[in-house]
Order: C-alpha cells, then sequence, then structure tokens
C-alpha cells in the first residue's frame, strides 16, 4: 500500500482521506469542555443524534422513536447535539530516536501516516485542525483551521521534518511539548504520537498544567524489539542516513540481557501510562509493524450514528 516504510509524501497524507472514511464516522475521544455553543438538550432536526429518552410532556411528537417505543412499550424520544467546532491539535514526533523500526515502517512514519489518518476524521466531524512537527533542533507549527486547511499546512509540516538530518545533539521532548502552552485553547483535544523517549521531568511540567484544561491523548509507537529482544546471538542493523548507509550490530546475550531489556520497556511505559491515566486521559500502545487501520481505529471511538 505505502512507497517506502522510512519516509511518506505529501500525496500520501492526502490519499489516506480514504482510509479514514472508509472506517466510518469516527471521533478522536474527547471528555473535555468543547469550545462554541455549549450541548443542546433540545430537540430538533439537522443536528447530531444523540440518544432516546422517555417521552416527556412538550417533547415534539415528531421526533417520537417508534422503534424503540414498540419495543419498550413506552413512548421515547430522539434527543439531539447541536455540532459544534473543536480545535484538534496532533503533535507528531520526528526526532531521530523515531526514525527506527525492525518491522512495519519506521516510528516517525507511522507517527505521520497515523495522524493524516485522524487529521481527515477530524476534518469530517467539522473539528479544527493543527498541530505541531518536532524534531531534535526544528519545530513547525500548524494552526488549527476549519477545513482542511490547517490539516494541509500540518502534512507540509511533517514532509519538512522528516528532509531534515538528525541533529548531533538530541531535542529535548519536553522543550517541544512546553509549545503547547501558548497554542492550545482550553476545551482542544491534544493527540501526542511519539514514542515518548526522554519523557522526564520537564515532560510532566510542561503537560501537567495542561492535564485539566485539555483532552490529552498519548498515542505510544514503539517498535517490537524495543519490546522484546530476538533469541541470542548477533545481528546486523541497517540505518539510513541520507545517501549514506551506516551499518552496525546488536549483540544478544542470554535470558537475563533479554529479561532485562523488557523490564527497563515496561518501566518506560509505565511511567508515561500512569502520568496520562493519573489526570484521566489516554493511553494507547501502537507497534509499528500494526495495520495503519487497525491502529487508527484503536484511537477513534465511534460517533452516534456513524457506519463503519
Amino acid at each position: 500500500m505505502f512507497a517506502s516504510p522510512a519516509s511518506t509524501s505529501l500525496d500520501e497524507l492526502v490519499q489516506l482521506r480514504a482510509l479514514a472514511g472508509a472506517l466510518g464516522r469516527r471521533r478522536i475521544a474527547s471528555r473535555a469542555p468543547l469550545t462554541g455553543a455549549a450541548v443542546s438538550r433540545r430537540l430538533g432536526r439537522g443536528l447530531d443524534f444523540a440518544e432516546t429518552r422517555v417521552y416527556q410532556p412538550g417533547d415534539d411528537v415528531r421526533l417520537i422513536d417508534w422503534r424503540v417505543t414498540a419495543r419498550s412499550g413506552r413512548a421515547h424520544t430522539k434527543l439531539f447535539v447541536e455540532e459544534r467546532e473543536r480545535p484538534v491539535l496532533l503533535v507528531v514526533d520526528a526526532r531521530a530516536e523515531m526514525r527506527f523500526a525492525t518491522r512495519g515502517m519506521y516510528k516517525s512514519v507511522m507517527a505521520a501516516r497515523l495522524a493524516a489518518v485522524l487529521g481527515w476524521s477530524a476534518v469530517a466531524a467539522r473539528d479544527r485542525v493543527g498541530g505541531f512537527v518536532l524534531t531534535d533542533d526544528w519545530h513547525a507549527e500548524a494552526r488549527p483551521r476549519s477545513g482542511r486547511r490547517g490539516l494541509m499546512d500540518l502534512f507540509r509540516s511533517i514532509v519538512q521534518g522528516q528532509r531534515r538530518a538528525p541533529a548531533p545533539e538530541r531535542g529535548q521532548l519536553g522543550d517541544s511539548l512546553a509549545r503547547l502552552r501558548h497554542v492550545a485553547q482550553p476545551g482542544s483535544t491534544v493527540v501526542v504520537l511519539s514514542d515518548f523517549a526522554g519523557f522526564d521531568e520537564t515532560s510532566r511540567t510542561a503537560l501537567g498544567g495542561l492535564l485539566h484544561s485539555l483532552e490529552l491523548l498519548a498515542v505510544q509507537v514503539s517498535d517490537p524489539l524495543e519490546r522484546t529482544l530476538p533469541e541470542p546471538g548477533r545481528y546486523e542493523l541497517v540505518a539510513a542516513e541520507g545517501d549514506r548507509i551506516g551499518r552496525s550490530t546488536l549483540a544478544v546475550g542470554g535470558e537475563a540481557q533479554r529479561e532485562s531489556h523488557a523490564v527497563r520497556f515496561a518501566e518506560r511505559r509505565a511511567d508515561v501510562v500512569g502520568f496520562f491515566a493519573g489526570g484521566g486521559h489516554r493511553h494507547i500502545d501502537v507497534s509499528t509493524a500494526d495495520p495503519l487501520r487497525d491502529a487508527a481505529a484503536r484511537v477513534l471511538v465511534r460517533a452516534p450514528g456513524g457506519g463503519g
């Protein structure tokens, strides 16, 4: 389906609109207050269906749910909520640590393609979409905009970011996340697509003040090798950096090394999970070997009346 496991293109990110459509009517789950008009408990037409409840005097008889009424033996009325725009920010990590995979696609490419599917789903839900792209020595910001304008700005930033050579010094995740405080409005949904390498006290501080005003979703991207080492032996690793091909050797010893490796990964993951869960926010694991559709379906929830 994809031309390369190590990079993506603007055309490819645009074409992923079809995958978002194939998933049906879905949205990124949000429990944060939304900007715009408040939820409407009134009845009406041309609104998003929310639920049914027992008929109350004064309800519009044209909106009686006859199927539920026949099934339950009591009159029920359909309730609707007004559609509202909410800002959605997609934070795409393209630091050097993300340019790695032993199966599937690079972590950075999974993050980019998944951001594209989520972005197109948000556009279909009439949300305002924007985001950030982070590298070790550079970042780009796309302000949330209605329609596809903000999403296209983000796509161009993704392509620009992946063309940058890795910096000699690794960038700090916390410094990049701190920029969210100046852009994310209360009620925004922020999805961070990253391996969360270097998720330290600076990162916690950067996000800590946003826990109660935003819906934060951590999508932690990892490669199978990061979770579990292969059987003991020597393995050749190949890395492409621009026009150069680098080669190195991974030596895997006995079972103690494999167990220690798995424990370290589990501890790093638990640290991220605990932080987001402590604030009532979601955490989702994604592997570089996952089919993109499956990964996107785990992040998105079915909207009322949605298909797929």
